[in-house]
């Protein structure tokens, strides 16, 4: 355990994103303890709904796992060779779930946990803005083509 740092179980509460926070290579979404009431698949997007009218709009691939099984990804969101994408059964088993974590990493790259233990990623695409979330509080995140994140604030900002 050299240079691991080890939480106490009772500390772990304080660790989180119920807030939105910019941090040096990320920001907490503010989406913990929101519950994914809703998935949408549309042409060319898959929208996420969250309790309390935040909304993750997805472009690109995505998948979803296992926490506690690294490796064995599913696809959540696919990309189709005519540009359209698809939700899989993976990603609408979700709804229902609480919110633990909801990270945008300033790469572009997307995760969330949730209460199952399952975790939705969509890494930063090439091409398109492979994510967008509006946060409970207004304020966008947009994960750019080619890398990065760009935020605006929201109306009470």
């Amino acid at each position: 355990m050299s240079g691991c740092r080890v939480i106490a179980r009772d500390k772990l509460a304080l660790v989180g994103s119920e807030v939105e926070q910019e941090l040096d290579d990320r920001w907490w979404l503010g989406l913990r303890a929101r519950v994914l009431e809703s998935v949408d698949a549309h042409e060319f997007t898959v929208v996420l709904n969250f309790g309390g009218g935040s909304a993750l709009t997805i472009e690109s691939a995505a998948s979803v796992r296992a926490a506690a099984a690294p490796g064995t990804e599913t696809p959540a969101v696919t990309r189709n060779e005519d540009g359209t994408v698809s939700a899989s059964d993976a990603l609408t088993s979700l709804v229902g779930q609480q919110v633990l974590s909801s990270v945008g990493f300033k790469t572009g790259a997307l995760r969330l946990v949730f209460e199952s233990g399952q975790l939705l990623t969509v890494p930063m695409d090439e091409h398109y803005e492979a994510w967008q979330l509006t946060g409970p509080l207004g304020r966008m995140w947009v994960s750019m083509p080619g890398g990065g994140l760009t935020t605006f604030p929201g109306a009470s900002d």
